[in-house]
Formats: structure tokens, sequence, C-alpha cells
């Protein structure tokens, strides 16, 4: 695969010349939203991806993945010139979280002819629709991980581990710093299951003295029962996967009820509106992003800012952004690989090549090296921040890892975590 095209300036009257092709999402299916995307006056056929997100839900909003897909594709089609001459646009369909809506909005993308998906963040998804696009030859460009299909699924090519993906850095991360106790609560959910019971598993492997978990309703009134149970334990850690709807009032709960210990979560609450509104109780608390920070001194990370700042100025840039401009990128430079016809069969050929990928604000992928227990996640690497007086901060070094050395790779100023050891 050929390296990433140079960024060129960015032209500040594009957007008022540029045509706009305002698409239905979803050929008006469940959940479809009026998308508009800047072709960037390019007239060829366009190339059409999808994207399936769970955005009306009270535990998961992906609205703002949404919103890159659109700004990507008009940065794509305007700064880059598109595929060969051809526009991209990208036709996002919510799915609710329900398994009948998912498998509709997958019907409506394979009926409107996409080439492939990308972005995919669903909670229904990987457990309802995934062998559907299996068998329709449709492959899934970069996107959020949720149930372990996805993780495992030949058709499914993420370039960061998803949230459940960098739970295991946080277990890393504090098993490298002292911890021996280490508690866990998931969602009710098989997925939430799932991330509570391989924990456990990886604690014993990083030679974690003992292990607790417990669920937890992301639609409960109130997290203190919960939050005391833990609390009773005597944990020195405490992984919370929660999304961003429950995140405020469960941080809240954890100062509430005193909570001594160390405090991880995924990079998925790591939102401003998070931050407002648990206020102090998110003092201190680690987050595992899959994608450097807004501001990292970076070309990357600059034509991130820009891009999003001109096209989408409303959007707060968070882990999820992040990963979602990463994954874009990722498909912009697949695309572009591609010698001949882009059909369904030419993207998943591609993409089946396993070439490595230089990344975009990520780790660099690598196929080759993908963990044993998740071969499709090329890229497992995760970076720990910590939120202090206000800002998002690199976490306390790792003075010592000992036998965990293994699990860290350090690049520049950066010193990325896997708890999913790279094969070798």
């Amino acid at each position: 695969m050929s390296r990433r095209t140079p960024v060129r300036a960015l032209a500040g009257g594009a957007a008022s010349t540029a045509l706009v092709l305002a698409l239905a999402a979803c050929a008006g299916g469940p959940g479809a939203s009026d998308a508009a995307t800047s072709t960037g006056g390019l007239e060829g056929e366009p190339v059409r991806l999808g994207s399936i997100l769970t955005i009306t839900h009270p535990g998961w909003d992906n609205s703002s993945v949404q919103t890159v897909n659109e700004a990507w594709a008009s940065y794509i089609n305007e700064e880059l010139g598109g595929i060969d001459g051809r526009p991209v646009v990208v036709e996002s369909c919510d799915d609710h979280g329900d398994p009948a809506k998912t498998s509709q909005c997958l019907n409506n993308l394979v009926d409107s002819g996409v080439v492939a998906l990308v972005n995919n963040s669903s909670l229904a998804f990987g457990a309802n629709a995934l062998p559907a696009m299996e068998q329709a030859g449709l492959a899934n460009i970069g996107g959020w991980p949720v149930t372990a299909d996805e993780y495992t699924s030949p058709h499914n090519f993420p370039t960061t581990p998803g949230a459940t993906g960098t739970y295991p850095s946080l277990a890393v991360y504090f098993a490298a710093t002292g911890a021996g106790k280490l508690a866990v609560a998931y969602t009710n959910t098989p997925s939430g299951q799932e991330v509570g019971v391989s924990l456990g598993e990886l604690w014993e492997e990083l030679g974690g003295e003992d292990y607790f978990m417990t669920e937890f309703d992301p639609t409960a009134a109130d997290f203190t029962p919960m939050v005391s149970k833990i609390a009773a334990e005597e944990p020195d850690a405490v992984i919370l996967a929660v999304g961003e709807g429950a995140a405020a009032r469960m941080f809240q709960a954890a100062r509430n009820v005193g909570l001594d210990a160390r405090i991880g979560a995924s990079s998925t609450p790591a939102t401003p509106a998070v931050f407002d509104a648990a206020g102090d109780s998110v003092e201190g608390v680690l987050f595992a992003f899959a994608a450097v920070p807004a501001d990292h001194d970076s070309e990357d990370a600059e034509t991130y800012r820009t891009v999003l700042g001109e096209r989408a100025p409303d959007l707060d840039l968070t882990g999820q952004t992040a990963v979602a401009a990463s994954s874009m990128q990722y498909a912009y430079d697949l695309l572009s690989s591609i010698e001949g016809e882009i059909t369904a069969e030419s993207v998943l050929a591609q993409l089946r090549k396993g070439e490595p990928w230089e990344g975009f604000i990520t780790h660099p992928t690598d196929p080759a090296n993908a963990p044993e227990g998740m071969p499709q996640i090329s890229n497992p690497y995760a970076l720990i921040q910590e939120y202090r007086d206000g800002a998002l901060v690199p976490a306390p070094a790792i003075e010592d890892p000992g036998h965990l050395s293994d699990y860290i790779d350090t690049r520049g100023d950066l010193s990325w975590v896997t708890g999913n050891k790279p094969g070798s």
C-alpha cells in the first residue's frame, strides 16, 4: 500500500464553490438522516461507503462519528481529489442498538451499492448483522469493534482495538504500576459480560493477585449500590466499562462512596460533556485512548484539528472522533491503492493483502503482529491519559514495567500500551 498522500494547504474557499450532494442515509431506512457531503466539484460516479452507527440509545451515542464521516469525505473530495477523481460519500444509518434495525440498515446499504462499510460502531451489529455483511462480500474498514465476533471476523479490519481492546491496556498499566487487586464493572450485556471475563483471565496472566467483577444497568437511576459493592472489595484499581451516557453519574457515585482506588475507563466517556457533568469526581481518572490527543504536536494531529475545525467547527474532538477520522483516512489510503475497478470484491481483496499501514494519529498497524486472540486487530495499542486539573495529560510514567515491558512500545514522546501482546 502506498504511503499517505501528503496533505496540501487547505483551500479556504473550496466549500463556497463546491457542489453539495445531499444523500438520504440508508435510502430512507431505519434511523436515516440527511448527510451533506461536499463533492469538491468532482463529477465522477461517487464511491459509496456505508456506516452503521448506534446513535439513538440511552447509553450510547455515535452521532459524532456520523459528523466525522461526512466532514472527512468532504476533505477527501475537496483537498485530496477524491478517489481517482471520483467523490467519496458515506451513508450513515442509525440502528438504535436494535437487532432488527441494524439488519435493515445493512440491507438498505447493500441495495444502495456501497463498496464497503467504514467506521461501524453499533451495539447490535456484531451479534446480528455481521454474518449478513460477510455473506454479501462486504468488508468493514476501521471503526470501533464492540463484540467478540467483530474482533475475529475475516471481513472486519479495525485500525484500533476499540473500547473492549483498550480495557486490557488499562489492566497492564495498573499491573505495571503496582496494583494487586483489580475490580471491573461492566454492562449487563453479552459483550459487557465478555469484557469482565476476559479481563479476569488477563489479570491472572499478568500476575495479578485478586480479581472482582460486577455488572450494572447503564439506565439505572443510581449507581451507588454497585460502586459500594466494589468499594467493599477494597481493590487497588478499578476499570469501569461505561459509555458516555452513564459515566458522569458513575464517577460521582465513586466519589460519594469514597472509593479509594485508581479508576480507569476507555476514551468513550472522555468527553467535555462528561467532564462538565462529573465535576471534581473525574479528577485523577485514567482513560485509554486509541489515538493521540487532539492537541498533540504532530503533522497528523494538526491535519485532524484543521479538517474538523473547518468542516465541523462545533464538534468536540474526542477519542471517538479521533478513531473515526483515522478510519476515514485509512479508507482513503486503501481505496486509492486499488488498481482497476473499485468494487466490494476488490476492496476486500486489497484489505486481505495484509499490508502494514503507517497509521493516522494512531499507532502503526501491522497485520502480521495481530494478537492471537484478536486476529483482526493489527494495532492493539492505546495511550493512557489522566484527567488532571481540567485537562487530559499523560498518565504517570511506568518506572519499572519488569516482566511487562513487552506490552509497551515507546515512540518518541509517547508510550503505547497493549493488553493483548502482539504475536511475533
